[in-house]
């Protein structure tokens, strides 16, 4: 059975400096799809725990430390994973505007190099 390191819903916030109720003037972020690598360190713990690090890397850099194998949109669920035997990691993203959700997903993921298991 997999081990799965949980993170829970980080908020993307685009920028820091404008109040709650200012409107962003960029659109929402992307989605990581599958083949996409991430660098960051996802703690190894089945508790859920914030992360703040995680980011697209291309797949040769050094620093590419997992693989997006799976995504599951409009979900913060991260039992999806359990589905995907070859999961080694879950990470899951909530996209936030103005405190309220506009987007969520779950990511399954291998670990590459040191971060394989």
């Amino acid at each position: 059975m997999p081990t799965f390191s949980y993170s829970p819903f980080p908020t993307l916030d685009l920028d820091p400096t404008r109040s709650p109720t200012s409107t962003p003037t960029e659109e929402e972020p992307d989605p990581y799809e599958k083949g996409t690598c991430l660098n960051g360190s996802l703690p190894d713990s089945t508790t859920a725990q914030t992360v703040d690090d995680v980011e697209e890397v291309p797949c040769s850099a050094a620093d590419a430390h997992y693989r997006v194998i799976q995504t599951f949109p409009f979900t913060s669920d991260m039992d999806n994973c359990n589905s995907n035997p070859k999961t080694q990691y879950a990470f899951s993203h909530r996209y936030t505007m103005n405190g309220a959700v506009v987007s969520e997903y779950v990511y399954c993921l291998v670990g590459l190099g040191s971060y394989a298991r």
